[in-house]
């Protein structure tokens, strides 16, 4: 049997362009990966609330995170954030779905409940709000209360505790994510350097580089494979504690 030359370099052909367009998907998914390999990674450990980001710059208005995952058995029904007597400017941002009442000290926002709505088992919630980082470079904690239909989580102790609070390291080093410009009125990104990188064309023709796609695939699996070890992790010690 005779074998047909363009034959073969016709399946090699597509087996090549099978391998580019896996890539280029695994590539697209590597943020979707790298989200949900941290979130289970984070209610392995002990399901605390996290305060993103964790470094930010004195006096910067910053956008900050609080995501709450429910790793218990029944809802979570309410939550309270209580705010760094370091920060003496916070705005809140509308929790669709969500009753938000905030307490104040004197002129300062110190507490942000947030109640009227549920977060199920093996589900998290997403709460944002602006704060004016103080002008010094410090450690700010943001205690949370969790608070299901049958339990408490207290997330107020030190960092080497079950139960952190969570911390923003205020650093002139810190790098600029979701902050506020007052002078433009948009985010860092949107001017100067971050918008001109962003925009810059690539080079080649607009062939791929098959060499750079080694690290976004590396870190993808790598990270499906974290996530998937941490869930794995989760449940076996559920199981093993009855709730």
């Amino acid at each position: 049997m005779r074998h047909d030359g363009r034959g073969t370099r016709g399946g090699l052909a597509m087996e090549h362009r099978i391998s580019r367009s896996t890539k280029r998907a695994l590539r697209r998914a590597l943020p979707a990966a790298l989200m949900m390999a941290w979130l289970l990674a984070t209610a392995d450990a002990s399901g605390h609330a996290v305060v993103q980001p964790s470094a930010s710059r004195p006096a910067e208005q910053q956008v900050y995170t609080l995501t709450v995952p429910s790793e218990r058995s029944s809802d979570v029904v309410s939550v309270s954030l209580q705010v760094p007597s370091e920060v003496e400017s916070l705005l809140v941002r509308e929790a669709p779905g969500w009753d938000v009442r905030i307490q104040k000290e004197g002129d300062r926002v110190a507490v942000v409940r947030w109640s009227g709505n549920r977060i199920p088992p093996n589900q998290y919630g997403s709460f944002q709000f602006i704060a004016r980082n103080p002008v010094r470079e410090d450690d700010l904690q943001w205690k949370v209360i969790q608070r299901y239909t049958d339990a408490t989580d207290r997330w107020i102790g030190p960092p080497d505790s079950e139960t952190p609070a969570a911390r923003t390291r205020i650093t002139e080093s810190a790098t600029p994510v979701d902050a506020i410009n007052t002078e433009s009125g948009g985010s860092p990104a949107e001017t100067g350097a971050g918008a001109a990188t962003s925009a810059a064309p690539s080079q080649g023709g607009g062939e791929e580089d098959e060499d750079g796609d080694v690290l976004p695939l590396v870190l993808a699996i790598a990270a499906l494979a974290a996530g998937l070890g941490a869930l794995a992790l989760m449940f076996t010690r559920r199981r093993r504690g009855g709730t």
